[in-house]
Formats: structure tokens, sequence, C-alpha cells
């Protein structure tokens, strides 16, 4: 599931990105088709790899010849991030489809990222999310910003 700026520009202003952050959902077992998926055109570490899955922490891969890199988050087993996968919406990109996060599970986790940060980008894109998506499920949000700590956040960024 792409997520971060990638997913923003799905849904609002497109910004400049270092990055693409990506969700997987595997484990263990799943490290060396990971790690062989990539090797022949990227720089993918198999050590890394294995860490992530076993942690459920990050990875990522640099392509070698575009030199763009790719962060891979394994995905939590907590209630909301099983929901937040669940909810990822397959996106038509003229000609190939891929799975982005909802937007609303995107504000919230940028949400979740300003207040461990203190980053105002974050901050900005929840604005232009929350101006750009005229039908967001706002019965969904009432429901985990108070849960993940990030009602008050919500509710600023929303006037």
């Amino acid at each position: 599931m792409l997520t971060g700026s990638v997913a923003l520009a799905v849904y609002a202003t497109p910004r400049l990105t270092r990055d693409v952050d990506v969700v997987i959902a595997c484990g263990p077992s799943n490290a060396g088709s990971l790690v062989a998926a990539f090797q022949a055109d990227s720089y993918v570490s198999a050590e890394a790899v294995a860490e992530a899955l076993s942690s459920r922490g990050m990875f990522n891969i640099i392509h070698e010849a575009w030199v763009i890199k790719a962060d891979f988050i394994v995905r939590k087993d907590d209630a909301y991030r099983l929901a937040e996968f669940e909810r990822r919406r397959t996106v038509d990109l003229g000609g190939f489809t891929a799975s982005f996060v909802a937007p609303e599970d995107l504000i919230l986790s940028k949400l979740v990222w300003a207040r461990t940060t203190g980053s105002e980008v974050q901050r900005r894109d929840v604005r232009e999310l929350l101006a750009a998506v005229p039908d967001l499920d706002w019965d969904y949000l009432r429901a985990w910003a108070p849960r993940l700590g990030v009602w008050g956040e919500l509710e600023h960024e929303r006037r």
C-alpha cells in the first residue's frame, strides 16, 4: 500500500518528495523473495530486510539507475494498522493500478507523525487533504482520532 507524499499526490496537491513509502504485509519467511525481487536493479540489504521483517520495522531499497529510494514499512498488527490496511484503495493510474492508503488514514498517520516530530509539513499536508477531499468519512475519523491521541490536532487543522 502506497502512503506518504505519493498518496498525498493522489488525493491533494503533489509535493516534491525524496522517497516512496510503501506499507507491506509480510513476515520473516518472505525475506528471500523480497530481496530477490529487487536485487537485479536496486541496492537492497538482505540483513536489513530480515531484521525489519522480524521486528516489524522498516527497510529501504534504492533503485540504482533512477536513484529513487523506497521505504518499506512492515505493517504492524495493532487494531488501527489492520483497519488502515483493510481500507486501502485501488487507484487506476492510466494503465496500471496500485493500492493507496485511504485519505482518512493518511490524515490520521500524518497527525500522529506531526505530533511525534513537530513537523509543520505534515500539518500542512493534513490541511491540504481536508480541503481537497470532499467526501471524507468523518465517522471513521471521529472513531480513530481520539484513540490515536490526535483528536485535538484534527480539530485544530480542521478550522
